[in-house]
């Protein structure tokens, strides 16, 4: 009897618990549903105010993007001539938010081809040096050493592309594929330990055991390979592949992108970025 009190008291109480988790789940929703509403007003209304066709008539209609990325960077610093590393240094796969601008979407005639013109800006962190010893991910291994890249970069992308599906009963859904030039302004600074140098033998080939699986001993490297402290604020350009998709102004889009960062002397900071981006545009 007792044994049957106690079960009736506990299936009392996890209704009671996913009552309550269902009306909070609920109030989440309304109160997300409510801000999202709250911000489409604010939009609206920015967007047809004096101030916003007076910018429109120049530049022709511009939207803010806002989302999340998943987003990989490799931060290499190489000789120009010979265009070998002298260490890498990698952010890792990680979510970021999406922050930019960009102009519409225009067209050649009435083809599916096309151009356009967006303004970005992000920031980044690589706190793992990459030891490589070829183009495989077999040959290649990441290590904490406590140097780190700081990296700030304000770009300008013009892309030409095919739009698919422009022209069908969907004039809101369809998808691009395309090629982009990025012109950036970028700040790099930080530390890392000189692993790819070839003329620095002794740390060279602690490095090619380690990827072979010879050594362990993290440690090593700091004694056995030079450090460098970098600081770099420069100009340059890049390119960026990508295909992507429109539905309603939600954007889905993969990328892959090279910024070529101007160095001093004979050495250039390169970085190389893999992202899925998944982002809403807000028409000003």
């Amino acid at each position: 009897m007792w044994s049957l009190f106690r079960c009736l008291c506990l299936s009392v109480c996890l209704l009671f618990s996913a009552a309550g988790f269902s009306n909070v789940l609920s109030e989440t929703i309304e109160e997300v549903s409510e801000s999202y509403q709250k911000c489409e007003e604010l939009y609206e209304h920015i967007r047809k105010s004096e101030c916003a066709n007076s910018v429109f008539g120049i530049f022709g209609r511009m939207y803010f993007e806002i989302g999340v990325s998943f987003t990989e960077r490799l931060v290499k610093f190489q000789n120009i001539k010979t265009e070998e590393d002298a260490f890498i240094l990698s952010s890792g796969l990680k979510p970021r938010p999406i922050f930019s601008v960009s102009l519409n979407d225009s067209y050649f005639g009435e083809s599916n081809f096309g151009y356009g013109i967006g303004f970005s800006y992000f920031d980044d962190y690589a706190f793992e040096q990459v030891v490589k010893r070829g183009s495989s991910d077999s040959d290649k291994k990441s290590v904490d050493l406590g140097t780190y890249s700081s990296m700030n970069v304000i770009a300008l992308s013009p892309t030409i592309f095919y739009s698919y599906g422009r022209d069908d009963d969907s004039p809101y859904r369809y998808m691009k594929f395309g090629l982009g030039l990025n012109l950036m302004y970028s700040a790099v600074r930080g530390t890392a330990y000189l692993t790819e140098l070839k003329t620095d033998t002794a740390c060279f080939q602690y490095g090619s055991d380690y990827v072979d699986g010879k050594v362990s001993d993290v440690n090593a490297f700091k004694s056995l390979c030079d450090s460098t402290r970098f600081r770099e604020s420069s100009y340059g350009s890049g390119i960026k592949i990508f295909i992507g998709t429109d539905w309603r102004r939600w954007k889905a889009e993969v990328s892959t992108s090279l910024f070529q960062h101007r160095g001093s002397g004979d050495y250039r900071f390169v970085t190389q970025q893999t992202q899925i981006a998944f982002s809403r545009k807000f028409e000003l």
